[in-house]
């Protein structure tokens, strides 16, 4: 049995430092000074000193979780995470996050739906994008899932039609077939659904002029063909053209096209 000598508090707020015997035992939280009394004259038996030293660890873990928390949305498996890297055992983990979540404090639900609401906003992701974001939080599906039905079908075509135009402005050098497979390959990765970005493809490659369309392709297929013409300068006869050939088919340019480019050129 040990005899609590001395109480004093520490300058951070919150924090006292408790002697036994008048020697230093261990710094404690309010709670845990509270909760086993931890006052001068008590006395505390082995039993008692283990209880106390393991619930003064759970309310570190508790603090350090609560801190994380407070002031922001997050996911439920980022918080475990985080408590993890202070290598506070699962255990305490578990009960920490159950206090979290009892308080309100922790709530995956309240999380996903101001994720959505947030990416909706940002217009990057379409739901699909949204899902597997939050699926990497360790977010139940079913959450998931009523959160995007705050995700409107119009919000979401507004976001692919501004995505469909940047995105072939930044691949306008490349052949149109090669364009339209990375803007699709772009809004997939994104997330966005095809039943919805597909006919706004359409849509948009529709509105362009057919002459300009075909100005600009043949503009992109000769500054093409110009670099891999001195890149198999060494090769002739079919040799040459087997490669020149296959590199720009690979490229997404139509053959008939190449022809008429080789002719042009004498190659």
């Amino acid at each position: 049995m040990q005899k609590i000598s001395r109480v004093t508090q520490q300058r951070r707020p919150g924090r006292y430092n408790i002697y036994l015997d008048d020697e230093f035992f261990m710094a404690v939280d309010e709670k845990i000074l509270i909760q086993y009394n931890l006052f001068k004259g008590t006395e505390l038996t082995e039993a008692e000193i283990a209880e106390v030293t393991a619930a003064e660890f759970e309310q570190k873990a508790y603090i350090k979780g609560l801190t994380i928390a407070t002031g922001r949305l997050i996911a439920k498996k980022q918080l475990v995470l985080k408590l993890k890297q202070g290598d506070f055992p699962n255990d305490v983990i578990a009960r920490v996050i159950d206090r979290l979540e009892n308080a309100g404090i922790l709530d995956d639900q309240a999380y996903a739906q101001a994720y959505v609401a947030s990416s909706i906003n940002a217009g990057k992701l379409g739901p699909k994008g949204i899902a597997r974001k939050l699926k990497t939080f360790g977010v139940d599906s079913n959450i998931i899932a009523d959160a995007l039905a705050d995700y409107p079908d119009d919000d979401q075509e507004e976001h692919i039609q501004k995505q469909i135009e940047k995105l072939f402005a930044k691949y306008h050098h490349q052949s149109r077939m090669l364009a339209q497979q990375k803007v699709t390959q772009k809004l997939i990765q994104n997330g966005f659904d095809q039943q919805h970005f597909q006919p706004l493809i359409k849509a948009y490659l529709a509105d362009f002029d057919q002459d300009e369309q075909q100005a600009a392709e043949w503009e992109n297929l000769d500054r093409e063909a110009q670099k891999l013409a001195d890149r198999y300068s060494q090769y002739t006869g079919w040799d040459f053209t087997r490669r020149f050939k296959t590199a720009l088919y690979r490229r997404g340019f139509d053959g008939d096209l190449i022809n008429q480019w080789l002719s042009k050129n004498n190659k």
